[in-house]
């Protein structure tokens, strides 16, 4: 995932929203780690990722080291009230755990984001989820800051991300990519009607809310977002996204609206039903320009 000159201005939000409250600390004051593999167009290949920390001890015994670690590391308020379950995903300037309730016992996912190195990231997503209250998209419970750190406090899927049930089926059914679509264009314009553009769309930011084969899609990960401001400012000339996601108006550096998140769908529409991608190189460059020229075919019968 890359960005340039990705920083957003805040603006107030829209009457109505829903907010989230901050808690401010008084002590010591997106980018995700890759974990894109290429879809080929032979292949859905797997991702093969491996924690460099992780040794041959027993798994019970790694596992409460890891805890231990990433407990020591957050800010007293939050451990007051959380339990630190799990580290259960890390990128560049975060980390984010599984944690329960204390008093409720409901688990939720913190993250845990470096406020310096990760600013533009966790300012972006903050604008997002303070302003957001849908069904098919990832909910931002509480915050809590501190000059050094800020832990997001949010919905806890459980369900995977749908980039690995495509690796699991290799392929939908029209029906069963269908429902899928149905939810994700579904949120896609709810957030479209806020004036808020993704610009990450993937199949690695939407996640399943539970294992279940009939559980909802869920959209995450709003570090690249854009709110658009109100008035003549009605276009977006920042280039970001993920390579085999990004709409042909952004990488001709071309003025674009939301409507690149309708672009990215397709592609993952495409996905769903052939377990391709529809451009793909190992060059960038070449990939970039299959992209420009939007040609594309479809290989595969959809039942």
């Amino acid at each position: 995932m890359g960005c340039v000159n990705s920083k957003l201005v805040p603006e107030a939000p829209p009457p109505n929203a829903h907010l989230v409250e901050t808690v401010y600390g008084h002590q010591d004051a997106k980018n995700k780690a890759n974990r894109t593999s290429k879809i080929k167009q032979t292949q859905l290949q797997p991702r093969t990722t491996r924690d460099p920390t992780v040794t041959n001890a027993p798994p019970g015994q790694r596992t409460n080291k890891k805890v231990k670690k990433y407990r020591d590391k957050f800010d007293p308020r939050v451990t007051a009230k959380y339990d630190i379950k799990a580290l259960i995903g890390r990128g560049s300037f975060s980390r984010v755990v599984r944690v329960e309730n204390r008093v409720t016992r409901q688990p939720y996912a913190i993250k845990m984001i470096d406020r310096v190195q990760g600013k533009e990231v966790f300012e972006s997503e903050l604008n997002v989820l303070r302003r957001v209250r849908h069904k098919y998209i990832i909910q931002l419970v509480e915050v809590f800051e501190t000059p050094g750190k800020v832990y997001m406090v949010m919905e806890l899927a459980t369900g995977g991300e749908l980039f690995d049930r495509i690796i699991a089926k290799g392929s939908f059914t029209e029906r069963d990519a269908t429902r899928v679509l149905n939810m994700v264009v579904d949120g896609v314009l709810y957030l479209h009607g806020l004036g808020i553009t993704h610009r990450d769309l993937k199949p690695e930011n939407l996640l399943y809310y539970h294992p279940g084969h009939d559980s909802k899609i869920m959209i995450t990960d709003f570090g690249l977002s854009s709110i658009m401001r109100n008035g003549s400012e009605n276009y977006m000339m920042t280039t970001c996204g993920t390579p085999e996601y990004i709409a042909p108006e952004i990488l001709a550096r071309k003025p674009y609206g939301c409507q690149v998140d309708l672009w990215a769908v397709g592609v993952i529409t495409y996905i769903l039903l052939s377990g391709t991608m529809p451009f793909d190189d190992d060059n960038r460059s070449r990939l970039y320009r299959l992209i420009l020229k939007a040609k594309f075919s479809y290989v595969g019968e959809v039942i």
